[in-house]
């Protein structure tokens, strides 16, 4: 019977009584019978009453007779307080978060699952329309135009080059593709930004079939005056080398490589520190290579402006920009005077959109790139001309400074080259004489008072076995014969071009500039070839008069033209009146070397490295210099004088010794003060270098220097050109190679009588000592005394230790 007692539901009164929660609590816990169809007779409300009181009683007693122990309750049958507390909280808590742990379980892995395929197709689609925009062109570039990153690899599929191109505007800008009549030629990429510019890519031929580098063509076109195409390249995480001459090289051997200098964004044309130009030097090429086998080459139409680590950028950024000194052209719109002129009788447009365009060129190794960007020298060299070249490798050139106030220069002359000969070398080389040897600048005529029976004398300095040549300014004084006669030659001509460089306003007065001092001076306009040959027609009279050999041509930097300017033909690079005035004065005799230069000149003019102080910091900065302008494409170098050029009577001694131990090895070596000034022991000394380079050093030099002329790589070598793929070697700046054969590590500090030396992988014969060494590795505290320089010879391949 009692299997089938079930809970039955007691009927309570419609009216709850005053104590709802005791009368739950007690009908919720009371054991009731099936229901049988009757119900059970309801309580009346004194039988209530008396039941609550006999409880609560007992209750009384209960608590009472037993310690306060909260297990007594439970033992007892009676709810603890804190079974009561329990009783509450699960009750205030919603039905639904009393469900089995299981079930949330289940609940939260599907929501989970649910986050994790919305976020998947997420990242598919933003991944999709990436790779859209990310596009590989010539299997080696990669481009996204959105945020307008290119990706050049080099063959291994590393990346070589990282470039933010359009730098000058907003990423935001969104682009189009060019409408088929703005799409250069042969361009694989074309994309224009609104307003902004337009963006096309190509890829360029081989120059022959041993060429193994892949070059493309990058083009920049600017659609509006007020912008300026820019592209910044990222330098970290590798070297950068080339683009010549970078002022203020003088500490930590700046410039070489590249990353170490910090140049804003300037015109990348010549200039001098004297002039207060910005970043760079008289030598330059529109050149930068990376230590990636990458490189850069920007076309020379292009009015190039370039920073360097700007603001600790480390980025190397182009801009196009065709406005501003120097890179505008005067005849379009006179800046000065803000209003429009005429040129040939039409009035030409003042805004001029800017074009950026260069080359990148990748390779599998430095060595392998800059082969096949090298060029060569001997189309058209004639015979007497690799004379001239052979001559100036082999005999020093000796410079000779006249002083302006010195009545007796012939006098000082003469006991100047008798001091020279009898000396160790055999032949005496080339006499130069320095400025000022004139009496008014640009007169092309010697000072009758200071150089008085100078034909006389010239001819017993020829009987001697010199060569004598002179330094040549372009630059001539109003004061002077010459000015003068260009005037009359102005007026003279049926042409209606100038003689001198004009203004570009007004009456087309002479556009007059400073130099050294004299600020009164005028530049011829070479860019006309009627004065082009007036000029070799007057250094044809000063050849002839004196019977020289030769001039040696102190340019004309950019920074020397007048503010404001206009020439018969507009120059494209300010840079270029210098070659143009060495081509006219080619005509009539030979240029031995320029001073400033953005191309190699036609040999047999070597260029010549830049002034350096005497001073130790001076020598430091040599050979950074001359590695730069190596690999830049110039491997036919005059360093300066030994000692550097000194205000003083001579250089400091030990630093004279130094110098000479560094020149012993250059293509050319160059003497202002002579050995014989200083004591016994530096004659000594420069005897020995003398029998060395001429047993050791020239033989290697002649060797190089013949190969260089056809296939254009440097004589003086950095490391890496040894072995390319060695990180030590890559930013060595204090140690050079003589092609591949020779490695000299020249002491270059004050007092010091040792160095740290690298030698690339091989093994090397010490030209000290005779012993052999083995390269790849440092070595340390490398003794060489005063009369000592550290070389090493390259042993046969097979040499064992």
């Amino acid at each position: 019977m009692d299997d089938k007692i079930k809970q039955t539901n007691i009927a309570v009164p419609a009216t709850p009584t005053e104590d709802d929660s005791d009368y739950d609590t007690i009908t919720s816990r009371t054991p009731l019978k099936k229901r049988t169809g009757f119900v059970l007779p309801t309580p009346s409300n004194a039988d209530i009453e008396s039941g609550k009181k006999e409880e609560a009683d007992q209750a009384d007693k209960t608590n009472c007779s037993t310690p306060l122990n909260p297990n007594n309750n439970q033992k007892n049958g009676s709810p603890s307080f804190a079974n009561r507390i329990k009783d509450k909280i699960t009750n205030a808590v919603p039905n639904v978060i009393q469900k089995k742990p299981r079930e949330y379980k289940l609940r939260a892995f599907v929501g989970f699952l649910f986050l994790l395929v919305v976020f998947l197709v997420g990242f598919a689609y933003i991944f999709y329309y990436q790779q859209l925009s990310r596009k590989t062109y010539f299997e080696r570039i990669r481009f996204t135009k959105e945020d307008r990153i290119m990706r050049v690899y080099d063959d291994n599929g590393m990346e070589a080059l990282r470039g933010h191109m359009g730098a000058s505007f907003p990423t935001s800008q969104k682009s189009y593709p060019c409408h088929e009549r703005d799409r250069p030629a042969n361009s694989t990429l074309c994309l224009e930004w609104m307003g902004r510019g337009r963006f096309s890519l190509a890829q360029t031929p081989n120059k022959n079939q041993d060429d193994k580098s892949r070059c493309y063509r990058v083009i920049w076109q600017s659609l509006s005056p007020d912008t300026y195409p820019t592209d910044c390249y990222e330098m970290n995480n590798h070297l950068w080398f080339g683009a010549g001459a970078v002022l203020g090289q003088q500490h930590d051997f700046a410039g070489w490589p590249l990353n170490r200098a910090e140049v804003p964004i300037s015109p990348f044309v010549t200039g001098t520190e004297v002039r207060g130009h910005n970043g760079w030097g008289q030598v330059l090429r529109r050149y930068f290579m990376s230590s990636r086998a990458a490189a850069i080459i920007v076309d020379d139409s292009t009015p190039l402006w370039v920073s360097v680590n700007a603001n600790q950028s480390q980025r190397l950024c182009l801009q196009s920009r065709s406005s501003g000194f120097p890179f505008f052209d005067h005849g379009e719109e006179s800046i000065a005077s803000n209003t429009t002129t005429k040129r040939n009788g039409t009035k030409n447009n003042p805004l001029v959109n800017s074009v950026l365009n260069y080359t990148i060129c990748t390779a599998a190794d430095l060595d392998t790139l800059l082969t096949s960007l090298a060029d060569a020298w001997w189309d058209g060299l004639r015979k007497d001309e690799m004379e001239v070249v052979k001559k100036l490798m082999e005999d020093p050139v000796w410079r000779f400074q006249p002083k302006a106030d010195d009545n007796q220069t012939v006098q000082s002359l003469m006991k100047y080259t008798n001091s020279i000969v009898g000396s160790v070398w055999t032949s005496p080389g080339y006499l130069l004489i320095d400025t000022p040897w004139e009496e008014k600048t640009g007169d092309l005529e010697f000072d009758p008072n200071r150089f008085q029976g100078l034909n006389e004398a010239l001819e017993i300095i020829h009987r001697k076995g010199f060569k004598v040549a002179v330094t040549v300014r372009p630059f001539v004084s109003t004061f002077s014969k010459t000015y003068k006669s260009g005037l009359d030659f102005e007026h003279s001509s049926s042409s209606s071009v100038g003689t001198w460089i004009r203004q570009p306003y007004g009456e087309g007065s002479p556009a007059l500039t400073s130099y050294n001092g004299d600020h009164s001076l005028a530049l011829a306009d070479v860019t006309s070839r009627n004065i082009s040959e007036w000029v070799a027609e007057r250094l044809h009279t000063l050849i002839k008069n004196y019977e020289l050999d030769g001039i040696f041509f102190e340019s004309v930097t950019a920074d020397y033209l007048p503010h404001y300017y206009l020439t018969s033909k507009p120059l494209l690079d300010p840079s270029a009146l210098s070659s143009l005035w060495v081509d006219a004065a080619r005509q009539v005799t030979t240029v031995l070397s320029v001073t400033s230069a953005t191309h190699m000149p036609r040999l047999p003019t070597f260029v010549a490295i830049p002034w350096l102080p005497s001073s130790w910091d001076g020598l430091a900065h040599l050979l950074p210099l001359v590695l730069t302008l190596s690999v830049s494409g110039y491997p036919f170098l005059i360093p300066p004088p030994v000692g550097g050029f000194s205000n003083a009577s001579k250089p400091e001694k030990e630093l004279y010794i130094r110098w000479l131990q560094v020149s012993t090895f250059l293509p050319v070596i160059q003497f202002a003060t002579i050995p014989s000034s200083y004591d016994a022991e530096v004659e000594r000394m420069a005897s020995n270098l003398t029998g060395l380079r001429q047993a050791t050093v020239l033989p290697i030099l002649q060797r190089y220097g013949g190969s260089s002329v056809f296939d254009g790589l440097p004589i003086i070598r950095p490391l890496w050109m040894l072995d390319p793929f060695d990180k030590e070697g890559l930013d060595v700046a204090d140690e050079f190679c003589v092609g591949d054969e020779l490695l000299v590590a020249p002491v270059l500090e004050p007092g010091a009588r040792e160095r740290e030396v690298y030698l690339p992988k091989g093994v090397w014969k010490d030209g000290i000592d005779g012993s052999l060494r083995k390269g790849g590795r440092w070595i340390h505290h490398y003794r060489a005394k005063l009369d000592q320089v550290p070389f090493f010879t390259r042993a046969a391949e097979g040499t064992r230790l």
